[in-house]
This record gives structure tokens, C-alpha cells and sequence, in this order.
């Protein structure tokens, strides 16, 4: 796996979880 993708992969999986945190406070 070239490390353009890895981080690519990582930054999306901050940005999945920002958007989670952020759902859940709304409840």
C-alpha cells in the first residue's frame, strides 16, 4: 500500500468520526 493512500484512508476515518461526535451531540 503506497502511503498516499494510507493517509488518504486515515484522514477520512478522523473525518467519519468527526462527523459521528458530532451526530451524537446533536442528540
Amino acid at each position: 500500500m503506497s502511503d498516499v493512500v494510507f493517509v488518504v484512508l486515515t484522514v477520512a476515518v478522523f473525518v467519519l468520526l468527526g462527523l459521528l461526535v458530532k451526530g451524537v451531540e446533536r442528540l
